[in-house]
């Protein structure tokens, strides 16, 4: 069942990241979603940590080639900074790739998504707007970009899980043969 439930999810992340140019916000608000959730089942003994770790990591890279293309074509006033942010991670996956190793992406936080929702919100929702505004827009920057070193220190360099560590509910990954 769990097999089942986190395959689905993969097949979901890889079909559904190209429709981001016909339906943007359901389907930024669903990748979000399944990205968050397939840990929970990948981790009922369907991989291991370290299997899980570069297929996620895949996955995200494919969702950030659609949203880089999107914002090409329609978040074009931020595409040269949204395309560095990229390349500046994608460096960071190919020495993960490469080392296997989940601290190195603690060197290159994932500044690009953050970014990228950053402004695809301010643009598409009329209340958020202010924040793409002077210096607004610095201090939102700065915000985001805060949060997301935290997170990825959280996560690729104390390698703390909440349901885990908080919650004490013990992931039950399938062993290295």
């Amino acid at each position: 069942m769990f097999k089942f439930l986190y395959f689905s999810c993969v097949a979901l992340r890889i079909i559904l990241a190209p429709l981001i140019f016909l339906f943007p916000i359901p389907i930024i608000f669903i990748l979000f979603f399944l990205d968050a959730i397939d840990v929970e089942f990948a981790s009922r003994k369907v991989l291991t940590l370290n299997q899980y770790e570069k297929y996620d990591k895949a996955l995200d890279l494919w969702w950030y080639i659609n949203a880089l293309v999107y914002s090409y074509f329609y978040l074009n006033t931020y595409f040269i900074f949204l395309f560095i942010l990229f390349i500046y991670r994608l460096v960071g996956d190919i020495l993960f790739f490469s080392k296997g190793q989940r601290k190195i992406l603690v060197f290159f936080p994932n500044f690009f998504e953050n970014v990228f929702f950053l402004v695809f919100f301010s643009l598409h929702f009329n209340q958020l707007s202010f924040l793409l505004n002077g210096i607004n827009f610095y201090i939102a920057l700065f915000f985001v970009c805060l949060i997301k070193i935290i997170q990825e220190w959280w996560v690729h360099f104390a390698q703390i899980s909440i349901p885990e560590d908080i919650f004490k509910k013990k992931r039950t990954w399938l062993q290295e043969k």
